[in-house]
């Protein structure tokens, strides 16, 4: 197998003897100077093929017993689900989960409205969650709320590639490019569409617009954090007034608190990126 790319010391690109490119996961892989030739391939744990290269940025940004811990949860979905999943699944979870440790510990744990409607059609997807939300606790010590079972349901979901389900949380991409203009315009930066950053920041506008139908009332808690937000972040609360004022008079939606809040949470996340040119 010939390495042709280094992401960190562990992590690298290849081309497989098809010359098919994946991605590799080894401890010390990355340290020989590429190209170079890698015969012994105990040396590899993991492989993924087809990962949409702007995820790859991920890799030094989520600490390795996260991605561990995304791989033992993508390796028991697989034997419990009979579905193609995509191959991006680890590192999009990964992340997920990554940003739901950093939410618990600043005690921002958003309700999920879809918990009761996943627990009724998704029973498999909702088994991994509860599974995940486990080993989470076992393997990272870190106690998440029952609402990250649904949450982590539902990147499984989006991640049947196979099946009839798989655009079932797509936003039409006139939506996500007018919004994605408006925080442009609004915040006067300029977002890379081809980076991971900003699918990060689409796969989060596919779950709100899967809110739209649902009735949710915000809760005593994310009250207070709303308050917090609004006055911490007061250019990213004004932004999102002018999402919210959008999606009123393109979808006839009324964005509830509990959503405004998920967009600045989000708005904000993308807008500290490096990769925003101010």
């Amino acid at each position: 197998m010939k390495v042709i790319k280094k992401i960190n010391n562990n992590v690298v690109i290849c081309l497989d003897h098809n010359n098919r490119e994946l991605v590799a996961f080894g401890r010390g892989i990355g340290f020989p100077a590429a190209p170079y030739e890698l015969d012994d391939l105990s040396k590899i744990d993991r492989t993924y093929y087809g990962v949409n290269s702007s995820y790859m940025g991920l890799v030094n940004e989520i600490p390795e017993e996260v991605f561990e811990v995304a791989a033992k949860i993508v390796d028991m979905a697989v034997n419990y689900i009979d579905c193609e999943l995509s191959s991006n699944l680890v590192f999009t979870l990964a992340d997920h989960i990554n940003f739901a440790i950093e939410r618990n510990q600043r005690n921002m744990n958003l309700r999920n409205p879809f918990l009761y409607d996943i627990r009724y059609f998704y029973e498999k997807e909702i088994d991994i969650g509860n599974l995940a939300v486990k080993m989470i606790r076992r393997y990272l010590k870190v106690s998440l709320p029952e609402e990250e079972a649904g949450n982590i349901a539902l990147h499984f979901i989006n991640a049947e590639a196979l099946s009839e389900k798989e655009n079932e949380f797509n936003v039409s991409d006139t939506i996500v490019e007018e919004v994605t203009y408006l925080i442009e315009k609004e915040l006067n930066i300029r977002i890379k569409r081809e980076d991971f950053n900003y699918s990060r920041f689409v796969s989060h506008l596919q779950y709100l617009m899967k809110r739209k139908d649902a009735v949710s009332s915000i809760s005593s808690d994310n009250i207070k954090l709303y308050m917090e937000m609004k006055e911490e972040f007061p250019v990213i609360y004004q932004c999102v007034l002018k999402i919210r004022d959008y999606m009123a008079g393109k979808l006839d939606w009324e964005l509830s608190e509990e959503e405004l809040l998920y967009l600045i949470l989000h708005v904000n996340r993308l807008y500290a990126r490096e990769d925003c040119n101010r």
